[in-house]
């Protein structure tokens, strides 16, 4: 081997094995399994004002979104997909399926209390949403759905009382801000 071919050899060989200065290592984080990271963007999301709030929302969602089964997994996929296709029927099909084979998986029962109320089926709709709420009392979504319900039902106190249990976990979200002010101010007035 010629010296330069040599030389050359050991400065590649060496170049490898120094580190580039401006080579940065990312820090180690700890593992956290979803039902940590769950708690820990819930209590980010009670804190976050509206614009810090949407990326939290969607990785809350992706999490109560997993469901670890296969099946559950396909058929709540179904289910979104003909209820964005408005075929009610197989969507709350699909979901009913959904709470039968995953009694434990409130995402099933939200989607399943979602069609009831789209079909005006009050009573199962309130039914499913509460289980929702038993199995994951931090469902903000079932909370806001309820409170919907319960307006329509003209039922305004326990509307309020609904929209500010959302609120209590998702404090920025709009809608719920705007729904609890229109019923305070509507309740006010009866009162006067």
């Amino acid at each position: 081997m010629t010296p330069f071919l040599l030389s050359g050899l050991l400065l590649l060989t060496g170049a490898q094995d120094a580190p580039d200065a401006d080579v940065q290592i990312a820090p180690q984080t700890e593992f956290q399994t979803p039902e940590e990271r769950l708690n820990e963007r819930l209590d980010a999301l009670a804190a976050a004002g509206p614009r810090e709030a949407p990326p939290l929302v969607d990785e809350i969602h992706a999490l109560w979104a997993h469901s670890g089964s296969d099946t559950v997994s396909l058929l709540m996929d179904r289910g979104r997909v003909a209820e964005q296709a408005e075929n009610a029927d197989i969507a709350a099909r699909m979901y009913d399926h959904v709470t039968q084979l995953d009694p434990d998986f409130a995402e099933g029962w939200l989607a399943a209390g979602r069609m009831a109320a789209q079909a005006e089926d009050w009573g199962y709709a309130l039914e499913t949403l509460n289980t929702a709420l038993t199995l994951e009392p931090r469902r903000y979504d079932a909370y806001l759905t309820i409170a919907r319900l319960l307006e329509r039902a003209n039922e305004a106190e326990a509307a309020l009382e609904a929209y500010e249990d959302a609120l209590a976990i998702y404090p920025a979200h709009e809608a719920a801000t705007e729904a609890r002010d229109r019923l305070l101010a509507l309740l006010a007035g009866r009162a006067l």
